[in-house]
């Protein structure tokens, strides 16, 4: 295994006062040492920066930034690649930590292969504070399957939620920066995946590398919901993700047209469910949220998800009673 080579993590901080201590000891403590932990402190306006500077003052390899103004994640994930020297970069954020072999575990996938055509994923648990402290714990396969390793299986690890997030990941720095590969600003959801998809055609990934270990702990936010950014989001942003996707996979034009269509339809559905289910609006607002969606009868999938809602309403209802 590689252990000279210095492997750079960003960690963009907003607001993290009371979280970002735990991620950068949970970094601090992990068996691979040659680290360069990057936090990048997002104008918070409360206790965090001076969380982060300390931090820096007690650890040689921690360097703490700070944006100018509050931009937001992508940008400030930007200006901490902007500061990475190391081999190997990877991600963490400020909410989240890690076990003590993460960072060895993903380099030592990297490194046991001479194929550098493959990128490594490894698994997570999810913290799920709002649903009573729920964990569910998300594998890149489990024992009832197997997933081949080329990049055909792309689809099916998005399904998994294990594609479009770049935090079990490891990515080739040289790649990045001579690619000048940066996190979209303009966009609201997905430029996670975006940067993903942009990386892997740059470094002709052609496969993966399996992990099939939880080395990542993933705090849902709970503070703010989707549904406050809904009318900015642009469903095109997640439709030209998946047309980079299948490009990726060698589907043909037509073959793409008809994946796209269906994904969108798919999407649509998904946004319907979500705000009809956001507790912080009224009936109305839910109502007029859902005709803006572009959908081909959005009349008619407002009144399906009412139904679905009403439906799920008196299943709760009488799961409470049998319960008593």
């Amino acid at each position: 295994m590689e252990t000279n080579k210095k492997v750079s993590i960003v960690i963009p901080v907003y607001k993290a006062a009371d979280t970002i201590t735990r991620c950068v000891e949970s970094l601090e403590k992990n068996t691979y040492q040659n680290l360069q932990i990057i936090l990048v402190e997002d104008c918070s306006g409360d206790q965090t920066i001076e969380v982060c500077k300390k931090l820096a003052d007690n650890y040689d390899n921690v360097l703490c930034i700070e944006n100018d103004k509050n931009h937001g994640v992508s940008y400030t994930r930007n200006h901490g690649l902007d500061h990475a020297d190391g081999t190997y970069l990877m991600f963490v954020d400020s909410d989240d930590y890690v076990e003590a072999d993460y960072v060895e575990t993903m380099i030592n996938a990297v490194s046991c292969t001479d194929d550098k055509k493959s990128m490594p994923v490894c698994g997570y648990v999810n913290h799920d504070e709002k649903k009573n402290d729920r964990i569910d714990i998300f594998l890149p396969e489990n024992e009832s399957e197997h997933l081949g390793t080329s990049i055909q299986v792309m689809p099916e690890l998005y399904e998994k939620r294990m594609l479009q997030i770049i935090w079990n990941k490891v990515f080739m720095l040289d790649v990045i920066k001579q690619n000048n590969i940066r996190f979209k600003e303009e966009m609201f959801i997905g430029e996670d995946f975006r940067f993903l998809l942009e990386y892997m055609k740059a470094a002709e990934i052609s496969g993966f590398k399996f992990v099939n270990k939880a080395l990542y702990h993933y705090m849902r936010d709970n503070e703010h919901s989707l549904m406050s950014r809904l009318l900015e989001v642009k469903i095109q942003d997640g439709l030209d993700n998946f047309e980079i996707m299948y490009e990726l996979m060698g589907k043909s034009s037509d073959e793409i047209k008809q994946l796209l269509r269906i994904e969108k339809e798919k999407q649509v559905q998904y946004y319907a469910y979500t705000i009809m289910h956001d507790e912080n609006m009224t009936t109305k607002e839910k109502k007029e949220r859902i005709l803006q969606l572009p959908a081909e009868n959005a009349g008619q999938l407002y009144k399906q998800q009412k139904t679905l809602q009403r439906k799920e309403s008196i299943y709760r209802f009488k799961s409470k009673i049998l319960k008593k």
